[in-house]
């Protein structure tokens, strides 16, 4: 119950920050124009809490996953024939005007996230890696009819081998892979160079579309030796018996490229089945054989913690030079707006198959950034808080990107608008900007509720 409310303050916290931050800079950009500001808003619905200073109420409201600024003059009555439009007024304002205001929301987003990576990659720091030697998806279909084989295996890459480059582009992790394949076309072939018993070997590859994913694949996945991280809650372990350090050797008479995924496939497809099996675990200069009833598993361990946490390798990187960690900062969060817009791109125009499992709503982050921040706070409380502020880096970077959609409702939808008049001269007219305003409302609200309802239905499985 604990870690529960815990979880529930860090996501309101990091929402917190997220909307203080959007609205700040719609504010700032009102004052520097010259419009005033009747409300900042931190929340949506009542009031809890306030203060007035100057021509601004400050104020904390009931629900914490929102915020808006109240603008003099932005609920002008778009039936009056001739409402009266001061200069202080948000309507009353030019074009331009309206237009950085409506931008300055999304851009403070953009430029937090900067400044918190840049934050982070100052300094030296021991970071856990996914290796970029990989396992064959291939490897773990027993005998399934509906197998087809994979992009890697075509290609002729094996369990074991090491990717050091694709396109020329240097690879030293599996997430250099990973982010590498999100810029890739599927159906494009691309050249790779992979180590294989210390020998370069050259191989061209393409990728496959994956509809579940909504991504090119190409059938791998990362060689996590399998050393265990003992947690005394995994009850994975406290069923095999298995301790800190333990490394897990063989299964049944394999001994062969033992890896977490291996091990992992092996447990879920005989779960629940009249099946038994042995997993050979070496403790220091021990061998020990651990037998495996799977019915009886099935009784003991929920499928959804089917799993043990394993070490993985680290590696340092050290960053002194303010000019490097900021271009770090810079970089890395244009890579996030990229692949948002990739991300974007692939939801509407390619195929697509459990889209539930592709979206994610307010309540989702918020148990995103509670859960990892936990989970790394009782590793370690440095290695949490960084976790923390680069998830809501991430938050802040996709919030900019959506905000900046030209999408009714959305600032984009304003600055579109704003722009359009800042063009032609003409002002949209009040009342079908004020439908057009409902309509997207309207359509937001019917989506974020149905996202919530997705987000409560994952979370409890």
């Amino acid at each position: 119950m604990f870690d529960g409310l815990l979880m529930i303050i860090l996501g309101i916290f990091a929402f917190g920050i997220l909307v203080f931050v959007h609205e700040f800079g719609h504010f700032i950009a009102a004052k520097l124009s010259g419009v005033k500001v009747e409300v900042f808003a931190i929340g949506w619905g009542p009031k809890i809490w306030g203060f007035t200073k100057g021509d601004t109420t400050y104020q904390l409201s009931v629900f914490p996953i929102g915020g808006f600024c109240k603008f003099k003059g932005d609920d002008v009555d778009p039936n009056a024939e001739n409402p009266t439009l001061e200069s202080d007024s948000f309507y009353g304002t030019t074009p331009l005007k309206r237009t950085l205001i409506a931008f300055f929301g999304p851009f403070m987003n953009y430029l937090i996230a900067i400044i918190i990576l840049s934050i982070i990659a100052f300094g030296t720091h021991k970071d856990e890696y996914l290796p970029n030697k990989i396992v064959l998806v291939d490897d773990f279909t027993y005998g399934s009819e509906s197998y087809v084989e994979t992009p890697a295996k075509k290609a002729g890459l094996m369990t074991g081998d090491t990717i050091l480059k694709i396109n020329d582009r240097e690879i030293n992790t599996f997430q250099d892979i990973s982010k590498t394949m999100i810029y890739q076309k599927d159906n494009k072939t691309l050249s790779m160079i992979v180590n294989r018993d210390n020998e370069d070997i050259a191989l061209s590859i393409t990728p496959r579309w994956d509809p579940e994913q909504m991504k090119p694949v190409i059938g791998i996945y990362s060689y996590v030796e399998p050393v265990v991280k003992y947690n005394s809650k995994n009850k994975l372990a406290a069923y095999l018996g298995v301790g800190d350090g333990d490394r897990i050797i063989g299964i049944n008479d394999d001994y062969k490229n033992i890896t977490e995924a291996k091990i992992s496939n092996f447990l879920f497809y005989n779960y629940g089945m009249k099946e038994t099996g042995t997993l050979h675990i070496q403790r220091g200069e021990e061998i020990i054989d651990k037998s495996i009833d799977f019915e009886d598993l099935n009784l003991k361990i929920p499928k959804n913690e089917l799993y043990l946490n394993y070490y993985l390798p680290i590696r340092t990187t050290s960053v002194y030079n303010p000019f490097t960690a900021i271009k770090s900062g810079f970089n890395n969060s244009n890579e996030v707006i990229a692949v948002s817009a990739i991300g974007l791109y692939s939801l509407i125009f390619k195929p697509k198959k459990n889209i539930e499992k592709q979206l994610g709503g307010p309540i989702m982050i918020g148990y995103l950034i509670g859960s990892s921040t936990l989970s790394n706070i009782k590793d370690n409380i440095s290695k949490g808080i960084k976790t923390f502020f680069s998830l809501v880096a991430y938050i802040s970077l996709a919030l900019a990107f959506f905000n900046l959609l030209p999408l009714p409702a959305v600032d984009g939808g304003h600055i579109i608008l704003n722009l359009f008049e800042l063009i032609t001269k003409k002002r949209v007219n009040l009342k079908v900007m004020s439908i057009i305003n409902f309509i997207g409302f309207f359509l937001l609200i019917i989506l974020a509720i149905y996202v919530a309802g997705l987000d409560i239905m994952k979370i409890i499985k």
